[in-house]
């Protein structure tokens, strides 16, 4: 899902209602020389804080090195060069949506302004003259009561959004089997109906409500996979594998000798809830092995250490049947939608929701000639 526009008519109440438009009100700019070399020390205390927290330090620890820290020191600047504007707004509006991708707890958010609050308190008491402190404090307050009230509204509307968009699916994916049960129980009810045509209504009315049951259990398993909290735990990758590819020949009638595995040693563990990395790589090559050749169906994968990002591992699955249509892409990592009449499409998307939790990712790409590639970017254990 795309992330949202900022909503200009929220962000012009809120300003309004915290005092920010009034002729007389002092931006956090006027004191811009005071504050803007404490930057660092206010990104090391918010680094410092997550540190602290399980939940959190794993985020911190799926990011490229940094991150965190640039993200406050870009806020901490922008307080002071851009002042509450435009451009410090969408900054935030940003942070709150990204909050939702990776299932922060919004609580934890909240503290981490305090702790920007604090730290602007106790800049301005030791580098401000005496008579300026009340104005200022005053001032930064209103700011960061600003940045949090839109960073909350991003948050909540984006997943609300998420969870708006998985029940209209349900809805719409609902709507057409229970059209087809019902058509097909009227059918039952005619007189003189053959016993032909009985069993062919009965068998439809089966076939339907299994594919109803299977959606139930994967919109069921779709959410318990968005609010999971994320677990830094040593994985091993080679199990993993052996498991999903087993499900996944299974429900295709496929033998063992179409699938291949190599994994460099360097890449051999993982960091991640072992659950949740199953089902993600379950996922992945219960659609490679759908979409292999069906006559001489191959599919492979490759485990390696990212090329690109220290501290991760990249994971190539490739099939050797339908190439993959790269104009749909959206489509594809959006739960219901599926080239097969018979599946629920929630298989990709959760996937990507699992490597988005750990600050991974996964793309596709057509082969030349014939087949899939996907490549999958999750973080290697390196823990003790």
């Amino acid at each position: 899902m795309a992330f949202l526009p900022m909503p200009q008519e929220r962000f012009a109440l809120f300003s309004e209602l915290l005092g920010l438009t009034a002729p007389t009100a002092s931006g956090p700019d006027r004191w811009a020389e005071a504050f803007l070399p404490h930057a660092d020390a206010l990104a090391k205390r918010i680094e410092a804080f997550v540190l602290t927290r399980p939940q959190l330090r794993i985020i911190l620890q799926n990011q490229p090195e940094g991150r965190l820290a640039a993200n406050w020191r870009g806020w901490y600047t922008l307080l002071f060069t851009a002042g509450v504007g435009k451009e410090l707004m969408d900054h935030v509006w940003s942070s709150g949506q990204a909050h939702v991708i990776h299932n922060v707890d919004h609580r934890y958010v909240n503290l981490a302004y305090n702790l920007a609050r604090a730290f602007l308190h106790e800049t301005a008491m030791a580098h401000l003259p005496l008579e300026e402190q009340p104005v200022a404090m005053c001032a930064m307050d209103r700011a960061v009561d600003l940045c949090l009230l839109v960073e909350t509204d991003a948050y909540v509307s984006f997943a609300t959004q998420c969870e708006l968009e998985v029940i209209q699916g349900i809805s719409h994916q609902v709507r057409n089997p229970v059209a087809v049960i019902g058509g097909n129980a009227r059918r039952l009810l005619k007189n003189n109906i053959s016993p032909a045509d009985i069993r062919e209504s009965a068998e439809v009315i089966l076939s339907e409500a299994v594919r109803l049951e299977r959606m139930a259990k994967n919109v069921n398993a779709y959410m318990d996979v968005t609010q999971h909290q994320a677990a830094v735990t040593r994985t091993e990758l080679a199990p993993l594998l052996k498991a999903a590819a087993h499900k996944a020949r299974i429900a295709e009638k496929l033998p063992e000798d179409v699938f291949r595995v190599y994994i460099d040693p360097q890449a051999a563990v993982l960091s991640g809830d072992p659950m949740e990395l199953c089902i993600l790589f379950s996922c992945l090559l219960e659609n490679a092995f759908q979409f292999a050749d069906s006559q001489a169906p191959n599919v492979s994968v490759t485990a390696v250490p990212s090329p690109g990002r220290d501290g991760f591992a990249t994971i190539t699955i490739i099939n050797n049947g339908v190439s993959f249509d790269l104009g749909t892409t959206g489509k594809a990592f959006s739960p219901f939608h599926s080239s097969s009449p018979t599946a629920t499409g929630f298989g990709l998307p959760m996937a990507r929701v699992i490597a988005s939790k750990y600050f991974g990712n996964i793309t596709l790409a057509p082969l030349p000639g014939h087949g899939t590639r996907c490549v999958v970017t999750l973080p290697l254990y390196t823990g003790g």
